[in-house]
């Protein structure tokens, strides 16, 4: 006995038949028009000062506070602020370019996110740290945002930001690696901001 296939409508998997695919469609356009609708002139005026003032492109600006939050603090994941890396030695120091970058950001706090060995080789003896970051958080990851941030890292940065006496989800990190992302999902921060993108902005 041989199989015979049946053909029916509809046969070619072609697009389901859904009446109401027309009215999601029309709420989707309807709930994005309202979520980007434009902002009053002055409105992106001071954005685009704050955006500045954070040493932030405007864009990226917009995409960190587009929950509605503002960014009240910078987490600097300290090895993307090293001449070298990885760590060879103190003499290394910061990168010029970095320093001076660091130097124009006002208007928020300056976090250093460093490793348990990383605080005291992100500067040269001549520099005072404070001049450049109001705190520093040190966790156990020794190369920060190479990899997933394991149960102590994240004990390590919650206990800092609530030292820190700062919320979460102001907060914007700025590193490089390809797990900064899971380090921003997992500790509920604004947004992570690739240092390539920031230090050239």
């Amino acid at each position: 006995m041989t199989n015979t296939r049946i053909f029916r409508l509809g046969h070619n998997q072609g697009p389901p038949l859904d009446p109401m695919q027309s009215w999601r469609r029309h709420c989707w356009k309807a709930a994005k028009k309202a979520l980007f609708r434009p902002l009053p002139v002055e409105v992106v005026r001071r954005r685009v000062a704050r955006a500045a003032r954070l040493g932030l492109a405007y864009r990226r600006y917009e995409l960190l506070v587009l929950g509605g939050g503002e960014i009240e603090a910078i987490l600097f994941a300290g090895d993307t602020l090293i001449v070298t890396a990885p760590y060879a030695s103190p003499a290394d120091g910061l990168d010029p370019g970095a320093v001076r970058k660091l130097a124009t950001v006002t208007g928020c706090r300056r976090l250093l996110l460093a490793g348990p060995d990383g605080l005291d080789l992100v500067w040269t003896r001549e520099r005072d740290p404070a001049a450049l970051f109001d705190a520093a958080i040190r966790v156990p990851s020794r190369q920060l945002l190479a990899a997933p941030p394991v149960k102590a890292d994240r004990a390590a940065l919650g206990a800092g930001l609530r030292d820190c006496a700062i919320a979460a989800g102001s907060v914007a990190l700025v590193g490089n690696g390809a797990h900064g992302p899971s380090w921003v999902a997992w500790a509920r921060l604004a947004g992570f901001v690739p240092a390539s993108e920031y230090f050239s902005a």
